[in-house]
């Protein structure tokens, strides 16, 4: 920096010095208009970096012979000090040696064997949970396009040296996140010098026995628990089971419930009779993407078809509002357009539960327990063919977020009331298709991050809800808190940070029925969902509370206790 300072200084001396002779040729020509400091400095500048307009010119030899020096000495400059010192140094910079070794000792972090879009969901998790993490990348141009973004150093993962430099010995866990047979050579290698706790990533668990034999300590197929998880919330349910729940206090339970346009809550209200009897209550909706919550649901404002209730209970509670939302869905009145990984988990599970969906693929599937048809899950007459239009429930499990948004658009249009569920195969496309009319949508990535988010947690490894746009937060209340002897309504959460108070833990009692009458007490903990940037919005302004993760995992085994 001090060479650079120097250069700056010497080049303005020069500008001075070839102004100073400007002046004095300028004189000796008779041309006095333009002996004035301002234009030297302007005639300096333009000749030195060769623009050369031409509107101040010497017309004695002399004076053409200086311009050639400003000029010369201008090319000579750029060239010979400028470029070596400046300009090479920033490409050297760019082109640098990419990192083999963490910049810094790094302990209890995570391993990441392979960048993908999981890995760009993955980090932002991790960092929210203050969970260091590491990537290690063996391609060169990707590990050149993230290394400013992520940790990043580059090198085989299979390699024993490369994971030294990882500092496998301090790690919490490594993820193995390449082909199956890649894979396979990361498991050999670290079992080779660690003992630590290997998740390997497979699209196919088919397969995933040979890494167990490898040494892998879990296997995790994110295609095979997203179709499963889509599956169940769109068929027809089971007593007793909710996909995607997730425990709050005790017993109580927050879920999601789709509802069909035959259902029994269409047109109803959420403090409608028949709700309150159920024990249960409902805390919000979430309807094409947005999360609203159930106080900014105005008086006569009632439960939309095609809409995801999000209600809080027990397991009798609960079981009791979902049947409420129970249609009768016939045969065949399901169609799923895509037979990939994604969509064969789908087709599977539904024909396990007694759902014989029409299938539309490209390939012509033969000898299949379901009906098919052959064909472009994004063609108008294909789909009209399968049956969209008679349809209830459409799942759209195609491999191109393009296709997925086109698709989706065709279906809306065929059939309104359709409950649309959607892949996205980026996190990035979740938007567009939402707008496009799909009224559920959950992607590869975001499967993947919050498994191995809860897992890097040691939490149980359920999977819960996937929206991407919803957060949940336990807030303890303190005897000084600015929530404290306060009512809900009075608080009016929903306006100021868009959040909702769903459940509240107060002397080993769970109560789920919140109402703007309801006066949150010292000592209480609360169960806050939103979404993210009003969830830190509140936490911002009543950050007394927060409940450390490692004491609220204490707090939490003694309400399951």
């Amino acid at each position: 920096m001090r060479r650079i300072y120097g250069f700056l200084v010497g080049l303005l001396l020069l500008v001075a010095m070839y102004s100073l002779i400007f002046i004095q040729l300028m004189f000796m020509e008779g041309q006095v208009e333009n002996a004035e400091p301002l234009t030297a400095i302007y005639w300096v500048v333009v000749t030195i970096t060769t623009v050369g307009y031409g509107d101040v010119v010497f017309h004695s030899q002399v004076g053409r012979l200086f311009s050639t020096v400003v000029a010369v000495s201008g090319i000579t400059i750029f060239f010979a000090v400028a470029l070596p010192m400046m300009v090479t140094p920033w490409f050297e910079r760019l082109n640098r040696e990419l990192p083999s070794r963490p910049e810094r000792p790094m302990k209890d972090h995570i391993i990441i064997c392979g960048y993908d879009t999981i890995v760009e969901t993955l980090a932002e998790k991790l960092t929210a949970l203050n969970i260091p993490y590491l990537v290690i990348e063996s391609r060169e141009d990707v590990a050149r396009s993230i290394f400013r973004r992520f940790p990043t150093i580059y090198g085989d993962p299979a390699n024993r040296q490369v994971l030294l430099n990882a500092s496998i010995h301090s790690a919490r866990m490594l993820l193995a996140n390449q082909k199956e047979e890649i894979n396979a050579h990361i498991i050999l290698t670290v079992r080779a010098i660690s003992d630590l706790t290997v998740i390997a990533m497979v699209d196919d668990l088919g397969r995933s026995r040979f890494l167990g034999y490898a040494g892998a300590s879990r296997i995790i197929s994110p295609k095979t628990l997203l179709g499963t998880f889509l599956a169940q919330i769109t068929s027809t349910p089971r007593k007793g089971v909710f996909p995607g729940a997730i425990s709050l206090f005790g017993k109580l339970m927050l879920v999601e419930i789709p509802i069909y346009s035959q259902s029994f809550l269409v047109g109803k209200k959420s403090h409608d009779p028949a709700i309150i009897e159920t024990g249960a209550s409902i805390v919000g909706t979430w309807q094409r993407g947005v999360f609203r919550p159930v106080s900014q649901l105005g008086e006569g404002e009632e439960i939309a078809s095609n809409t995801l209730i999000l209600a809080v209970g027990d397991l009798d509670q609960l079981s009791r509002l979902r049947d409420l939302t129970t249609s009768m869905l016939r045969e065949g009145s399901f169609v799923v357009t895509g037979y990939g990984d994604v969509g064969r988990r789908v087709v599977k599970v539904l024909c396990e539960l007694g759902i014989h969906p029409m299938v539309v693929d490209r390939r012509d599937l033969v000898g299949k327990e379901f009906r098919t048809i052959a064909g472009d899950g994004a063609s108008e007459d294909v789909l009209i063919k399968a049956g969209v239009k008679e349809a209830s429930g459409i799942l759209i499990m195609l491999n191109n977020d393009s296709d997925v948004v086109y698709s989706t658009l065709i279906i809306r249009n065929l059939n309104p009331q359709a409950f649309i569920i959607a892949r996205a195969n980026y996190l990035r496309s979740t938007e567009k298709i939402y707008m496009a009319g799909a009224d559920y949508v959950a992607s590869v990535p975001l499967v993947a991050s919050h498994m191995l988010a809860k897992i890097a947690q040691a939490e149980e490894e359920a999977l819960a809800m996937l929206y991407d746009g919803l957060e949940i937060k336990w807030h303890h209340i303190g005897k000084r808190s600015r929530l404290a002897s306060k009512c809900v309504g009075e608080l009016d959460l929903s306006k100021r940070f868009e959040c909702t108070v769903a459940a509240i833990s107060r002397a080993g009692q769970d109560v789920a029925a919140i109402t703007p009458s309801t006066v949150l007490m010292p000592e209480d903990t609360i169960i806050v969902i939103g979404p993210p940037s009003g969830i830190q919005a509140f936490a911002r302004f009543y950050d007394d509370g927060i409940l450390p993760v490692r004491m609220w995992r204490r707090r939490k085994k003694q309400w399951m206790q």
